[in-house]
Protein backbone atom coordinates (compact mmCIF):
# COMPACT_ATOMS: atom_id res chain seq x y z
CA UNK A 1 0.00 0.00 0.00
CA UNK A 2 1.63 3.49 -0.99
CA UNK A 3 1.87 5.40 2.19
CA UNK A 4 0.32 8.94 2.36
CA UNK A 5 3.63 11.03 2.05
CA UNK A 6 4.50 9.22 -1.15
CA UNK A 7 0.60 9.69 -2.53
CA UNK A 8 1.39 14.06 -1.50
CA UNK A 9 4.67 13.69 -3.27
CA UNK A 10 3.48 12.17 -6.21
CA UNK A 11 0.46 14.30 -6.50
CA UNK A 12 2.31 17.70 -5.75
CA UNK A 13 4.43 16.33 -8.93
CA UNK A 14 1.66 15.19 -11.33
CA UNK A 15 -0.45 18.22 -11.16
CA UNK A 16 2.18 20.85 -10.13
CA UNK A 17 -0.54 22.11 -7.45
CA UNK A 18 1.70 22.62 -4.44
CA UNK A 19 2.13 25.99 -4.12
CA UNK A 20 3.78 28.62 -1.79
CA UNK A 21 0.13 30.10 -1.16
CA UNK A 22 -1.09 25.90 -0.27
CA UNK A 23 -1.35 25.51 4.09
CA UNK A 24 1.27 22.85 4.83
CA UNK A 25 -1.43 22.08 7.96
CA UNK A 26 -3.63 21.46 5.38
CA UNK A 27 -2.29 18.40 4.51
CA UNK A 28 -1.49 17.55 8.10
CA UNK A 29 -5.08 17.49 8.26
CA UNK A 30 -5.68 15.25 5.44
CA UNK A 31 -3.56 12.71 6.64
CA UNK A 32 -4.38 12.60 10.15
CA UNK A 33 -8.20 12.06 9.60
CA UNK A 34 -7.42 9.60 6.22
CA UNK A 35 -9.08 12.15 3.55
CA UNK A 36 -7.38 9.92 0.51
CA UNK A 37 -9.43 7.02 1.15
CA UNK A 38 -12.24 8.10 0.43
CA UNK A 39 -11.39 11.35 -1.78
CA UNK A 40 -9.56 11.37 -4.78
CA UNK A 41 -6.79 14.04 -4.94
CA UNK A 42 -4.88 12.81 -7.80
CA UNK A 43 -7.05 12.08 -10.83
CA UNK A 44 -5.86 8.50 -10.68
CA UNK A 45 -8.40 6.05 -11.45
CA UNK A 46 -8.90 3.62 -8.45
CA UNK A 47 -11.71 1.09 -7.46
CA UNK A 48 -12.94 3.65 -4.70
CA UNK A 49 -12.16 6.71 -5.86
CA UNK A 50 -13.63 7.47 -9.31
CA UNK A 51 -16.63 6.46 -11.45
CA UNK A 52 -19.51 4.47 -10.11
CA UNK A 53 -17.50 2.98 -6.50
CA UNK A 54 -16.85 6.11 -5.12
CA UNK A 55 -16.91 6.64 -1.40
CA UNK A 56 -16.33 10.32 -1.70
CA UNK A 57 -16.45 13.25 -4.74
CA UNK A 58 -13.19 13.93 -6.59
CA UNK A 59 -11.38 16.88 -4.89
CA UNK A 60 -8.28 17.33 -7.32
CA UNK A 61 -10.58 20.00 -9.06
CA UNK A 62 -11.88 21.31 -6.16
CA UNK A 63 -10.59 24.57 -6.60
CA UNK A 64 -12.77 24.61 -9.83
CA UNK A 65 -16.04 23.22 -8.57
CA UNK A 66 -16.72 25.18 -4.99
CA UNK A 67 -17.46 28.74 -4.48
CA UNK A 68 -14.85 30.63 -2.36
CA UNK A 69 -15.30 30.29 1.65
CA UNK A 70 -18.50 27.44 1.09
CA UNK A 71 -15.29 24.67 1.48
CA UNK A 72 -14.48 26.60 5.07
CA UNK A 73 -17.59 26.88 6.10
CA UNK A 74 -19.20 23.50 5.42
CA UNK A 75 -16.14 21.16 6.69
CA UNK A 76 -17.12 23.19 10.20
CA UNK A 77 -20.86 22.05 9.96
CA UNK A 78 -21.39 19.18 7.72
CA UNK A 79 -24.72 18.59 5.69
CA UNK A 80 -25.04 15.67 3.77
CA UNK A 81 -25.37 16.37 -0.26
CA UNK A 82 -26.40 13.29 -1.46
CA UNK A 83 -29.24 11.81 0.21
CA UNK A 84 -28.26 8.58 -0.20
CA UNK A 85 -24.77 8.67 -0.30
CA UNK A 86 -21.80 9.12 -2.44
CA UNK A 87 -23.15 5.82 -4.47
CA UNK A 88 -26.83 5.10 -4.37
CA UNK A 89 -26.30 1.29 -4.33
CA UNK A 90 -24.38 0.96 -1.12
CA UNK A 91 -27.14 2.73 0.98
CA UNK A 92 -30.89 1.08 -0.79
CA UNK A 93 -33.24 -1.66 -0.27
CA UNK A 94 -36.30 -3.07 -1.02
CA UNK A 95 -39.58 -1.29 0.63
CA UNK A 96 -43.34 -2.14 0.73
CA UNK A 97 -43.80 0.25 -2.64
CA UNK A 98 -40.55 1.89 -3.29
CA UNK A 99 -36.54 1.36 -2.53
CA UNK A 100 -35.61 2.86 0.56
CA UNK A 101 -32.09 4.60 1.87
CA UNK A 102 -30.79 2.27 4.48
CA UNK A 103 -29.60 5.51 6.84
CA UNK A 104 -28.07 3.68 9.59
CA UNK A 105 -25.33 2.76 6.53
CA UNK A 106 -24.81 6.10 6.10
CA UNK A 107 -21.48 7.63 7.93
CA UNK A 108 -21.75 11.42 8.79
CA UNK A 109 -18.86 13.25 7.45
CA UNK A 110 -16.06 14.43 10.10
CA UNK A 111 -16.28 17.69 11.51
CA UNK A 112 -13.40 20.29 11.46
CA UNK A 113 -12.53 23.32 14.42
CA UNK A 114 -12.27 26.41 12.18
CA UNK A 115 -8.36 26.30 12.05
CA UNK A 116 -8.57 22.76 10.50
CA UNK A 117 -11.43 23.65 8.54
CA UNK A 118 -9.22 27.10 6.85
CA UNK A 119 -6.03 25.24 6.19
CA UNK A 120 -7.97 22.27 4.33
CA UNK A 121 -10.07 24.96 2.46
CA UNK A 122 -6.45 27.16 1.16
CA UNK A 123 -5.07 23.72 -0.58
CA UNK A 124 -8.20 22.77 -1.93
CA UNK A 125 -8.41 26.02 -3.48
CA UNK A 126 -5.35 25.20 -5.35
CA UNK A 127 -6.64 22.42 -6.77
CA UNK A 128 -7.55 23.14 -10.13
CA UNK A 129 -6.97 19.91 -12.78
CA UNK A 130 -9.85 20.95 -14.47
CA UNK A 131 -9.60 24.75 -14.85
CA UNK A 132 -9.51 24.49 -18.76
CA UNK A 133 -13.22 23.62 -18.57
CA UNK A 134 -14.19 26.45 -16.29
CA UNK A 135 -12.80 29.11 -18.38
CA UNK A 136 -14.39 28.00 -21.56
CA UNK A 137 -17.67 28.30 -20.04
CA UNK A 138 -19.51 31.96 -19.96
CA UNK A 139 -22.02 32.59 -17.29
CA UNK A 140 -24.78 35.46 -17.61
CA UNK A 141 -26.61 35.86 -14.63
CA UNK A 142 -29.10 38.21 -16.44
CA UNK A 143 -30.74 35.12 -18.11
CA UNK A 144 -33.28 33.90 -15.75
CA UNK A 145 -35.85 30.84 -16.27
CA UNK A 146 -38.44 32.45 -15.31
CA UNK A 147 -41.36 31.41 -13.74
CA UNK A 148 -41.59 28.62 -16.04
CA UNK A 149 -37.80 27.48 -14.41
CA UNK A 150 -39.04 24.39 -12.50
CA UNK A 151 -41.34 23.33 -15.58
CA UNK A 152 -38.04 23.16 -17.25
CA UNK A 153 -36.11 21.55 -14.28
CA UNK A 154 -38.43 18.49 -14.24
CA UNK A 155 -40.41 18.04 -16.92
CA UNK A 156 -38.73 19.05 -19.84
CA UNK A 157 -34.86 18.09 -18.81
CA UNK A 158 -35.99 15.33 -16.27
CA UNK A 159 -33.41 16.42 -13.60
CA UNK A 160 -35.95 16.08 -10.74
CA UNK A 161 -35.65 12.48 -11.20
CA UNK A 162 -31.92 12.39 -9.35
CA UNK A 163 -31.91 15.96 -7.64
CA UNK A 164 -33.87 17.45 -4.90
CA UNK A 165 -34.71 20.69 -5.24
CA UNK A 166 -35.69 20.92 -1.34
CA UNK A 167 -35.99 18.61 1.24
CA UNK A 168 -37.51 15.52 0.98
CA UNK A 169 -38.54 16.65 -2.82
CA UNK A 170 -37.31 15.39 -5.57
CA UNK A 171 -34.80 12.24 -6.48
CA UNK A 172 -32.11 10.87 -3.92
CA UNK A 173 -29.34 9.39 -6.03
CA UNK A 174 -27.54 12.65 -6.86
CA UNK A 175 -26.54 15.64 -4.67
CA UNK A 176 -29.72 17.88 -3.16
CA UNK A 177 -29.87 21.11 -5.18
CA UNK A 178 -31.24 23.21 -3.00
CA UNK A 179 -27.67 24.64 -1.88
CA UNK A 180 -26.27 24.34 -5.05
CA UNK A 181 -25.75 27.89 -5.71
CA UNK A 182 -24.51 28.66 -2.72
CA UNK A 183 -22.17 25.12 -2.87
CA UNK A 184 -21.12 25.74 -6.93
CA UNK A 185 -19.72 27.60 -9.00
CA UNK A 186 -22.26 28.84 -12.20
CA UNK A 187 -19.11 27.93 -14.85
CA UNK A 188 -18.84 24.78 -13.15
CA UNK A 189 -22.62 24.19 -13.33
CA UNK A 190 -22.90 24.78 -16.71
CA UNK A 191 -20.01 22.25 -17.86
CA UNK A 192 -21.18 19.83 -16.16
CA UNK A 193 -24.19 19.79 -18.01
CA UNK A 194 -23.00 20.39 -20.66
CA UNK A 195 -20.10 17.26 -20.79
CA UNK A 196 -20.57 15.42 -17.47
CA UNK A 197 -18.10 12.64 -18.70
CA UNK A 198 -15.50 15.61 -18.89
CA UNK A 199 -15.74 15.64 -15.34
CA UNK A 200 -16.41 11.62 -14.83
CA UNK A 201 -16.05 9.57 -17.42
CA UNK A 202 -18.38 7.06 -15.76
CA UNK A 203 -20.76 9.58 -14.13
CA UNK A 204 -24.72 8.34 -14.41
CA UNK A 205 -25.50 11.89 -14.97
CA UNK A 206 -26.83 11.12 -18.99
CA UNK A 207 -25.08 14.03 -21.54
CA UNK A 208 -28.56 15.70 -23.20
CA UNK A 209 -28.50 17.82 -25.93
CA UNK A 210 -29.29 21.50 -23.93
CA UNK A 211 -29.22 24.58 -26.00
CA UNK A 212 -27.16 27.46 -24.14
CA UNK A 213 -29.80 29.31 -23.52
CA UNK A 214 -31.83 26.63 -21.85
CA UNK A 215 -28.24 26.09 -20.25
CA UNK A 216 -28.18 28.93 -18.74
CA UNK A 217 -31.64 29.24 -17.76
CA UNK A 218 -31.17 26.07 -15.61
CA UNK A 219 -28.62 27.20 -13.56
CA UNK A 220 -29.66 30.52 -13.04
CA UNK A 221 -32.98 28.45 -11.85
CA UNK A 222 -30.66 26.43 -9.62
CA UNK A 223 -29.23 29.14 -7.84
CA UNK A 224 -32.57 30.50 -7.30
CA UNK A 225 -33.24 27.52 -5.22
CA UNK A 226 -30.96 28.45 -3.01
CA UNK A 227 -32.19 31.87 -2.31
CA UNK A 228 -35.83 29.78 -1.34
CA UNK A 229 -34.09 27.64 1.10
CA UNK A 230 -34.05 28.50 4.70
CA UNK A 231 -32.44 25.37 6.20
CA UNK A 232 -31.61 21.87 5.60
CA UNK A 233 -32.50 20.32 8.47
CA UNK A 234 -35.26 17.58 7.76
CA UNK A 235 -37.76 19.59 10.10
CA UNK A 236 -36.91 22.57 8.38
CA UNK A 237 -40.02 25.28 7.49
CA UNK A 238 -41.70 24.38 4.38
CA UNK A 239 -39.92 25.83 0.80
CA UNK A 240 -41.10 28.57 -0.55
CA UNK A 241 -41.12 26.66 -4.05
CA UNK A 242 -43.50 23.78 -2.22
CA UNK A 243 -45.49 26.49 -0.04
CA UNK A 244 -46.47 28.33 -4.01
CA UNK A 245 -47.11 24.89 -5.50
CA UNK A 246 -49.35 23.92 -2.79
CA UNK A 247 -51.32 26.87 -2.19
CA UNK A 248 -51.10 28.98 -4.53
CA UNK A 249 -50.95 27.59 -7.60
CA UNK A 250 -54.26 26.46 -7.66
CA UNK A 251 -55.38 30.09 -8.66
CA UNK A 252 -52.53 31.58 -9.46
CA UNK A 253 -51.47 28.80 -11.95
CA UNK A 254 -48.63 26.56 -12.78
CA UNK A 255 -46.78 29.97 -14.27
CA UNK A 256 -48.39 32.15 -11.76
CA UNK A 257 -49.90 34.00 -14.54
CA UNK A 258 -53.49 33.82 -13.03
CA UNK A 259 -54.72 30.82 -15.06
CA UNK A 260 -54.73 28.32 -12.32
CA UNK A 261 -56.99 25.60 -12.37
CA UNK A 262 -59.57 27.27 -9.81
CA UNK A 263 -59.88 30.36 -11.82
CA UNK A 264 -62.15 29.61 -14.75
CA UNK A 265 -65.53 30.76 -12.92
CA UNK A 266 -63.70 33.53 -10.33
CA UNK A 267 -65.79 36.78 -10.67
CA UNK A 268 -62.53 38.61 -9.93
CA UNK A 269 -59.34 36.81 -11.96
CA UNK A 270 -56.38 35.92 -9.83
CA UNK A 271 -53.44 38.40 -9.63
CA UNK A 272 -51.05 37.27 -12.64
CA UNK A 273 -47.92 37.33 -10.73
CA UNK A 274 -45.74 37.84 -13.48
CA UNK A 275 -47.16 41.30 -14.33
CA UNK A 276 -44.59 43.48 -13.01
CA UNK A 277 -46.66 46.82 -13.97
CA UNK A 278 -48.50 46.00 -11.61
CA UNK A 279 -46.93 44.63 -8.42
CA UNK A 280 -43.83 46.96 -8.83
CA UNK A 281 -46.81 49.25 -7.55
CA UNK A 282 -46.99 47.14 -3.94
CA UNK A 283 -45.05 47.15 -1.48
CA UNK A 284 -43.20 44.49 -0.05
CA UNK A 285 -45.76 45.05 3.07
CA UNK A 286 -48.51 45.09 1.04
CA UNK A 287 -47.56 42.08 -0.17
CA UNK A 288 -46.78 39.99 2.94
CA UNK A 289 -50.18 41.79 4.07
CA UNK A 290 -52.34 39.88 1.33
CA UNK A 291 -51.05 36.64 1.62
CA UNK A 292 -51.25 36.50 5.92
CA UNK A 293 -54.65 38.12 6.20
CA UNK A 294 -56.48 38.00 3.06
CA UNK A 295 -57.95 40.18 -0.14
CA UNK A 296 -60.03 41.85 2.03
CA UNK A 297 -57.25 43.04 4.37
CA UNK A 298 -56.08 45.91 1.67
CA UNK A 299 -59.66 46.26 -0.38
CA UNK A 300 -59.36 43.50 -2.81
CA UNK A 301 -61.28 40.51 -3.64
CA UNK A 302 -62.58 37.96 -0.45
CA UNK A 303 -61.32 35.23 -3.19
CA UNK A 304 -58.29 35.52 -1.67
CA UNK A 305 -58.41 33.48 1.21
CA UNK A 306 -55.80 34.36 4.33
CA UNK A 307 -52.56 31.99 4.65
CA UNK A 308 -51.72 33.52 8.39
CA UNK A 309 -53.04 30.21 10.32
CA UNK A 310 -51.31 28.00 7.34
CA UNK A 311 -47.96 29.83 6.97
CA UNK A 312 -45.50 31.18 9.23
CA UNK A 313 -44.52 35.08 9.02
CA UNK A 314 -40.84 33.59 7.96
CA UNK A 315 -42.54 31.69 5.12
CA UNK A 316 -45.15 34.54 4.38
CA UNK A 317 -41.69 36.72 4.05
CA UNK A 318 -40.45 34.45 1.54
CA UNK A 319 -43.38 33.72 -0.58
CA UNK A 320 -43.11 37.73 -1.39
CA UNK A 321 -39.76 37.34 -2.57
CA UNK A 322 -41.21 34.44 -4.52
CA UNK A 323 -43.79 36.82 -6.40
CA UNK A 324 -40.76 39.08 -6.89
CA UNK A 325 -39.28 37.15 -9.01
CA UNK A 326 -42.19 35.88 -10.80
CA UNK A 327 -42.57 39.42 -11.78
CA UNK A 328 -39.18 40.72 -11.74
CA UNK A 329 -39.83 43.60 -10.24
CA UNK A 330 -39.06 45.70 -7.32
CA UNK A 331 -41.47 48.16 -5.31
CA UNK A 332 -40.82 51.93 -7.38
CA UNK A 333 -43.82 53.58 -5.92
CA UNK A 334 -43.13 56.37 -3.22
CA UNK A 335 -40.72 55.61 -0.50
CA UNK A 336 -43.03 54.44 2.64
CA UNK A 337 -42.05 55.76 6.49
Amino acid sequence: MIKLSHFIWAFCASFLLCSISASADGFDVIKKNKCESCHDFTGTLGVNKSGLWRKGPALYYAGSKYQDGWVEEWLQNPERIRPAGAFYLDHVQTGRKYNVIRKETLKDHIKLNAKDAKDVAILLADLTAKNSLIKAEHYDPTMKAGPLGEMMFNKIYGCLACHSIEPNYGGLSGPELYTAGQRLKPEYMLSIIRDPQAWNHKTWMPTRKINEEDMQKLVNYIISLSDNNTSTKPHALESTARNYRVYCMQCHGIAGSGSGVNSRDMAVPPRNHTDGKYLEARTDDELFQVIKYGGLSINKSALMPPWGGTMTDTEIRNMVKHVRKLCDCKYTGPKTK
